[in-house]
């Protein structure tokens, strides 16, 4: 390597946070940090963040979250089944592209997993959700816990039996801007749903209406969501987690996360409406770009709305969904997670896909923004990771999420996997 070369990478941010840390790293976490990290950091200079912004993201990433993700992914050790991805990585990355108007905007959510969870002596991960929070507050104390407590003390509670297909208690999100870094937490109520014999929306009214500064009024658009889903038995809608976002009270967006079996695009805009509860001016509008990107995404075109897609057998098969509201949320909001890890062709199709769809909707509204932004992203995933597993699989591209904006756009967020055994430079 020419000497040039060597000092221009050494001066990239992720070097320079390696460098600052590695005599601190454990295996475990330099193992986390040179794949995950290195993922985190590609996406973050592909997104345009500045420099210096790139290296505090990553310096907490390193100092405060790379402890807390468990074991390396190596022969005889144990992993955790983390819920967060579908071979068990507990972190997922996020690209959120937004309505094309602005540049991009990264996250990332984990799972805090101890370095023995799953093992004889700690089967359920018990306590690295709170050695995980209690070390981010002390580092962070502008962090405000109020909403969170109050939260994990209604569903803080382990799986009894087997789960519904996992154990995972509580994942923790990221929302990276260029001065500061947003937190977020997910519970999943169905555990003490189980463990009281109550229906997990029963859990969850609960806790929403003793949460501090709750009035009627104030939460009054949750009543859709709940009215929806009581109406509507027979579609079993299997609620999957609760989210907070870890500000003050009257500003926290809440979000209940939810799982319909049914796989049609009828399904899909009965559910983005509730029913018809939801009405907006430019619903319609929405509805007809959703339908155009699911049919890119899915291979659907000519299909008819009623017919479902091909049956998979899975834990996360079906349509993911997530239902905003809190108190100073004036309209409610749903979005969809089209789960193109089971049902597109791969993910090279994924991008190539999502790349034509945005940009067609560049060309018709003038969107550079949006072009660039698209160009960014198909470049980084394809310098990141392996170029023939992209080509002739799926599970590096989980999730397209989709709102509908109040001018009929779309918000659309890209989620990824950052799977190790498909990186171009995995550090094993």
């Amino acid at each position: 390597m020419a000497t040039s070369e060597r000092i221009s990478r050494q001066s990239k941010p992720w070097h320079l946070v390696k460098a600052r840390h590695e005599s601190l790293f454990n295996p475990h976490e330099r193992y986390w940090y040179q794949n995950v990290g290195c993922v985190l950091g590609s996406f973050l200079n592909s997104a345009g963040y500045t420099q210096m912004s790139q290296i505090n993201i990553l310096h907490h990433f390193a100092n405060l979250v790379a402890p807390h993700l468990g074991s390396a992914f190596r022969v005889g050790l144990t992993r955790w089944k983390s819920f967060m991805t579908d071979d068990f990585t507990p972190v997922q990355l996020s690209w959120d592209f937004h309505t094309g108007t602005e540049k991009p905007t990264v996250a990332y959510s984990i799972e805090p997993t101890g370095l023995d969870a799953g093992t004889p002596v700690n089967l359920q991960n018990a306590s690295a959700a709170g050695d995980f929070k209690k070390g981010l507050v002390e580092a962070c104390p502008e962090i405000n816990t109020t909403l969170f407590d109050h939260f994990r003390s209604r569903f803080d509670q382990v799986w009894i039996g087997c789960g519904p297909g996992h154990q995972s208690t509580m994942f923790w999100g990221f929302t990276l801007e260029e001065n500061v870094i947003s937190n977020k937490a997910y519970f999943f109520p169905g555990a003490i749903a189980r463990a009281t014999h109550q229906s997990t929306l029963a859990v969850i009214r609960d806790a929403v209406e003793t949460a501090p500064g709750y009035s009627h009024n104030k939460m009054a658009s949750f009543e859709l969501f709940a009215e929806y889903a009581s109406r509507r038995p027979e579609l079993r809608l299997e609620i999957e987690m609760f989210a907070l976002d870890l500000v003050q009270e009257e500003k926290s967006q809440l979000k209940v996360y939810f799982r319909d079996r049914r796989t049609n695009f009828e399904a899909v805009k009965e559910t983005i409406s509730l029913g018809g509860r939801l009405q907006e001016p430019n619903l319609e509008v929405g509805i007809q770009k959703l339908r155009r990107l699911w049919d890119a995404l899915l291979g659907r075109q000519g299909v008819p709305d009623n017919i479902d897609l091909p049956h998979k057998n899975h834990r996360t098969a079906g349509i993911l969904y997530d239902f905003e509201f809190g108190m100073s949320v004036q309209t409610p909001n749903v979005r969809v997670y089209i789960p193109v890890r089971h049902y597109a062709e791969n993910d090279q199709q994924i991008l190539n896909a999502l790349t034509g769809f945005m940009s067609e909707e560049a060309g018709e509204y003038g969107g550079q923004t949006f072009l660039e932004s698209t160009t960014r992203y198909s470049e980084c995933l394809q310098s990141t990771f392996d170029s023939a597993a992209l080509a002739n699989g799926l599970g590096v591209q989980t999730y397209i999420g989709c709102s509908i904006e109040g001018d009929g756009n779309l918000k659309i967020v890209s989620y990824i996997n950052p799977q190790v055994g498909k990186l171009r430079n995995r550090v094993l």
